[in-house]
Parts: structure tokens; sequence; C-alpha cells
């Protein structure tokens, strides 16, 4: 469904990304690192199911209700559904959102904690096309969705912004929506949706992941690359990224951020747990 390629040095990562994203014609692909498993590109919240729900509508309205007396002088507006979706992304409340980044270390900084690291790159907007139905509709507000702007309010007959549809879709009960994911720009909500150059996808009516979607709605497009990276290698393209920059202190400029970096620089065997976790079903 997608090329596969393998990367053992940080500068073969850079230049396949390069040579496969000017392919595409684009400046700006999005990349996700995460582990090889079983729900690849599949938004944390849909990975299981609990008694047979999802129970998202519980999550992120309780998630309103409550967040302000823990983090009262940040939160978004309440009709803000986006940056409250964002915000809860973000703290690690399971959403329908999926994490990418326009920066490639990133991606590949978050792949590295992991024991089959794993960069996936992505044309967004490719990806939005599939979900477009109309030139008029690519002129205005669905190459990059505006989360926040609902066209129908305001006049019925008019066509549906994507990006809307499928966060509406988290607050009314799947009611709204289209069917594949859609990605969007979001609102920096979080500090460290700055320091992560976060962008997301936001599910629609379908759970699967981005993977089996793409095969049977666009069945031969390329939209979508996967990076496997040689575990064996790890630690060295780790110490490549530190010394350009990229360490857990720049994505999460937190004191815990500085804690962990300084831990895992002098004293590494006492850090437990990946940076970027991701629940593999056994």
């Amino acid at each position: 469904m997608c090329d596969v390629k393998k990367i053992d040095t940080i500068e073969s990562f850079i230049q396949e990304t390069r040579n496969d994203y000017t392919k595409w014609g684009i400046e700006f692909p999005w990349f996700r690192g995460e582990p090889d498993c079983k729900t690849p590109l599949v938004p944390r919240l849909y990975r299981k199911k609990y008694k047979g729900d999802y129970y998202e509508n519980r999550l992120v309205q309780y998630f309103r209700m409550k967040a302000p007396s823990f983090w009262y002088a940040n939160v978004p507006e309440r009709d803000h559904t986006d940056q409250w979706l964002f915000l809860a992304q973000h703290v690690r409340l399971p959403t329908r959102l999926l994490d990418w980044t326009e920066g490639s270390l990133i991606a590949l900084y978050f792949a590295l904690q992991e024991k089959q690291p794993i960069v996936w790159m992505l044309n967004p907007f490719a990806l939005n096309d599939l979900s477009i139905t109309n030139d008029t509709e690519k002129l205005t507000f669905n190459i990059y969705p505006l989360t926040w702007y609902d066209p129908k309010k305001e006049d019925p007959k008019a066509k549906s912004n994507i990006g809307f549809e499928n966060i509406a879709g988290a607050w009314e009960n799947d009611t709204r929506g289209v069917p594949l994911p859609v990605a969007v720009q979001p609102t920096n909500v979080h500090p460290r949706m700055t320091a992560q150059r976060s962008c997301f996808t936001v599910q629609g009516k379908r759970k699967e992941s981005l993977c089996d979607l793409l095969s049977e709605y666009a069945p031969g497009k390329d939209i979508l690359r996967k990076y496997v990276i040689d575990k064996d290698k790890s630690k060295e393209i780790l110490g490549d990224l530190r010394i350009l920059g990229m360490s857990r202190a720049t994505l999460f400029p937190e004191l815990d951020g500085l804690a962990k970096d300084l831990t895992e620089l002098f004293r590494p065997d006492l850090v437990n747990g990946f940076v970027h976790e991701q629940e593999t079903p056994k």
C-alpha cells in the first residue's frame, strides 16, 4: 500500500525523505514516529474498545467540565470544541486525533524511543483531496480545513467543511463527519504543540488504520511512505540527533523534560519507559 524503506543512519533518513516528498511536489510533508505494531496509524482511542464502546463523548465532555480547575488560566473558551480536543490530546486523553509533526527529526526522535522504530511520512494535501468533492471546495476552506468554521451554520446548503465535520463528530456522537481522517493545522493551545510542530489527522466515521483506509479509498495513490529504522543503530542515531539539538528538553520544554534529558545523559540505567508510548494489543 505504500513504499517501505530501511534506514540505518540519520543521513540516509534525510536523503530518503527528501527524495520522496520532492516527488510529491510539496514543501511541507508530515511525519509520525511510532513503534512497529498491530495498529499502525490508529488514534489511541480506537486501538481498543471497552465493553464494546469507545466512550469518546464521555471522555471529552467530562474533560471539558473538569479541566478548568486544574489549568484554569489557559483552558479554551467553552464553545471552542476544536481547541478542547487539541488540548486533551496533548495531555494524553484518548481522542480521535493522531499526532503528526512538520519536523522529520522530531518524528525520528519519538520513533527511536521504541523497540522497533517506524517513521511515517504523509502527504496531507493528497489525503484531504480524497474527502473534497469539487474544485470550489479546494479553493475555500478545505485545503487545510478551518476546524472552528461551520459554513452550514450560516447556510444549510453550503458545502461541508471536512475538518469541522470530523471535529464535531467527537462531540455529537458521530452524527457528523466524513468517512476518512482529515489533516488539520491546530491552534497551538499548549506549549508542547509549538515545540513539537504539531499537526493532526482527525478520524472521521471510519475508525480503522489510515493504512487500511487508504488501501480501500485510494488504491495505488502515493500518499503515505514508511521508513523502518534499524533498531541496532538507534543509539547512534539518537546521539546524532542530540548534537543536532533534538532532545526531550527541546520537545518537552518543561522541567521534567530537562530532568529526563540529564538522566539519559548521566544515568541511563535509571530511565524507565519510552518518551512516546503506543499501546500494542497482545
